[in-house]
């Protein structure tokens, strides 16, 4: 009806309007919202017997929508820290998490040695996330170029900072216990950008 009325210049342009408004009500039903309001509430009823409470209600129904939730919240609703409890990625079925532990060796090394943490006089601070790496592999920052766990020293000889186009981060490293001058190169960040 907007498209015909508008093609005809005659036409008043405010009852062209007025029409299309009346139209558009007439289709929607008045109890529409009163609908909307019950589903929301039944959701939020729902969420609640499932231990699941909802700050902002009136978002619920966007929920319907999601595909992937992803939580990285600390500090609002749980400890100050964060504790990392496995790896994946380190066996065939991807999904599987590996204790930091039991990890391989140069995941480890990667772990430990590509941060941008730095050594202060109250221990190492930096990103909450690669603190929480550190501290679950058990590994220190004893200096800002020297990571070491038992006998192992991994010396960071050059650090390349984080970049947001390239979205990684990379350091150049040796493993003081070994004989030869190899060096290593440990990269992390987005895996589209790394398998490129």
């Amino acid at each position: 009806v907007l498209m015909k009325g508008l093609e005809d210049a005659t036409r008043s342009r405010y009852k062209l309007l007025l029409e299309c408004s009346l139209i558009i009500t007439s289709v929607i039903p008045p109890e529409l919202p009163m609908e909307l309001s019950l589903a929301v509430n039944n959701s939020l009823l729902h969420l609640y017997k499932l231990g699941v409470y909802c700050t902002e209600p009136f978002r619920i129904p966007f929920a319907g929508k999601v595909s992937t939730c992803c939580f990285d919240k600390t500090g609002t609703l749980t400890a100050e820290h964060l504790i990392l409890r496995g790896i994946a990625g380190q066996h065939k079925s991807p999904r599987e998490l590996v204790s930091p532990d039991s990890c391989t060796n140069m995941t480890q090394y990667i772990m430990a040695g590509c941060h941008s943490l730095v050594n202060s006089s109250d221990g190492a601070i930096g990103d909450p996330m690669e603190l929480a790496a550190l501290d679950s592999i058990r590994w220190n920052l004893t200096s800002d170029d020297l990571v070491t766990r038992g006998s192992t020293n991994l010396r960071i000889r050059r650090r390349f900072a984080f970049s947001s186009s390239l979205k990684r981060m990379s350091t150049i490293v040796s493993l003081d216990h070994e004989s030869s001058d190899r060096l290593y190169c440990l990269v992390k960040g987005a895996p589209e950008t790394i398998i490129d």
